[in-house]
């Protein structure tokens, strides 16, 4: 499917808060109650109109890494 414009988005937040959740309810309008923990990264994609023009949302679930230097 062909769109207009692209917009990529990335969820960051600490783990087991609901990012993976919130990634699969915009995608694919359902809820999953228990899920794994994010290894890597995970992404969907959703398809929007506004105003005549197909849009296509991409949301990237990724882990965070605490890192000390």
């Amino acid at each position: 499917m062909t769109y207009a414009y692209l917009f990529k988005y990335i969820i960051i937040g600490d783990t087991g808060v609901g990012k993976s959740c919130l990634l699969l309810q915009f995608t694919d309008k359902r809820f999953q109650p228990v899920h794994d923990l994010t290894i890597g990264v995970e992404f969907g994609a959703r398809m929007v109109n506004i105003d005549g023009k197909q849009i296509k949302l991409q949301i990237w679930d990724t882990v965070r890494e605490n890192r000390m230097t």
